[in-house]
């Protein structure tokens, strides 16, 4: 061969030692860093539903990025395997030794850069965007993007390779590899991927009464009234910050405020979020305002009413929604010390009624009440309303 030839690459020219090693110690990075990827995903899963909802991921997503972790941790053990192996004094050229030590570098450098664009714009992402109120999927990387997934281990995968072809003939290990780095994606994807429904069961647990309740409500709805609520619309109504449940909210109060009967479906669509006290958004005006009111105003409720027969459906739900009302105006007050023995659901409703529920409100409450009450063809149906028993309306009253 002659003396300025690039020789193939061989175990021999690496050595038997240094070859072993570095195959070993990359085969333990690649699992430590998809382990790690893995915990780390399940942990700013976490921290999203400190002010968001928890970031579920469909089963389309969750299976992408498992493969895409385990791709990326696999390219970026062969980065440290590279590293290694180039680490031989092997030299047949002059320069030999510098491209060598350029393989070297760039191993390095592929590694930690990679490793440090992934752990800040993972880090970032759940952080200040799907852990903000009002996130709903505006950023869906694996529907719309899906290219930048695929392309980041296969660039780190090349570039490992790139500065290793100025020493060696290194085609066929070119080949070899990719294929073992395919195998081994595939079966790191099956050991080390962390199962999320973990995360989503412990979660989910808070909301178990308030889920429960659109469930049985949902399916009295379908029974009673033949009324279909689409997939969508259930979901939406499990979550609390997303942007789709803002509007939902802001939608069903408008339509109540519309000078015109308002439909069956969205009467139990307001029922329910009265119930479980969903959060609408941040107070705008002041907790004493009457716009920053989540729900279908009592007066818009009445006029509605007014729209109705006295024996209709319509009627009674629209009395069911009102007691609702009356009901979350009526809820005790949780002390400080006795929050453990009280579910979710009660906790948020205590505070919302503490701080959150507008005298105004309570006394247009009142006077709708006191209205039906007197209106002799509602006798019956205005049995179901109970009496306000909120002080702060009394103190006022006096």
């Amino acid at each position: 061969m002659p003396r300025f030839g690039k020789e193939r690459l061989s175990i021999r020219l690496i050595g038997q030692i240094r070859f072993w090693f570095g195959l070993s110690a990359g085969l333990l990075s690649a699992l430590w860093i998809a382990w790690l990827f893995s915990c780390s995903r399940e942990v700013f899963r976490f921290m999203t539903c400190f002010s968001a909802d928890l970031l579920v991921l469909k089963g389309n997503e969750l299976k992408f990025y498992n493969y895409f972790f385990s791709a990326l941790a696999t390219v970026l053990d062969l980065s440290i395997a590279i590293w290694i192996w180039m680490g031989n004094h092997s030299h047949k050229r002059k320069k030999d030794r510098i491209f060598k030590q350029l393989a070297r570098t760039n191993a390095l450098l592929v590694f930690w850069i990679i490793l440090m664009v992934v752990a800040r714009f993972g880090s970032l992402l759940p952080i200040i965007l799907t852990g903000s109120p009002g996130y709903d999927n505006q950023l869906d990387l694996v529907d719309e993007f899906p290219i930048l997934l695929i392309l980041l281990p296969l660039i780190v995968f090349t570039q490992s390779w790139f500065a290793v072809k100025l020493v060696y003939r290194a085609n066929r290990w070119i080949i070899i590899s990719l294929v073992i780095s395919i195998v081994f994606t595939v079966a790191l994807k099956n050991t080390t991927s962390i199962n999320q429904e973990f995360l989503n069961t412990a979660y989910f647990q808070k909301f178990e009464k308030d889920f429960r309740y659109i469930d049985e409500e949902i399916s009295i709805a379908e029974k009673e009234y033949h009324l279909t609520f689409s997939a969508e619309t259930i979901e939406t109504l499990r979550k609390w910050h997303s942007e789709g449940a803002i509007e939902q909210m802001e939608s069903i109060k408008a339509a109540f405020s519309e000078n015109h009967p308002v439909s069956m479906d969205t009467i139990i669509l307001q029922k329910i979020v009265i119930h479980n006290y969903k959060p609408s958004y941040w107070a705008r005006y002041g907790r004493n305002s009457l716009r920053d009111w989540h729900y279908a105003l009592p007066n818009d409720i009445l006029k509605q009413i007014g729209y109705s027969h006295p024996d209709s459906d319509k009627t009674k739900e629209l009395f069911l929604v009102l007691q609702e009302e009356i009901d979350l105006v009526n809820t005790p007050l949780i002390q400080n010390n006795e929050y453990r023995n009280y579910t979710w659901t009660e906790r948020r409703r205590s505070l919302g009624r503490r701080y959150d529920i507008p005298v105004a409100l309570m006394q247009q409450l009142s006077d709708v009440r006191d209205s039906l009450i007197n209106d002799h063809q509602y006798e019956e149906l205005s049995k179901i309303l109970p009496e306000i028993k909120n002080s702060r309306l009394q103190g006022t009253a006096q």
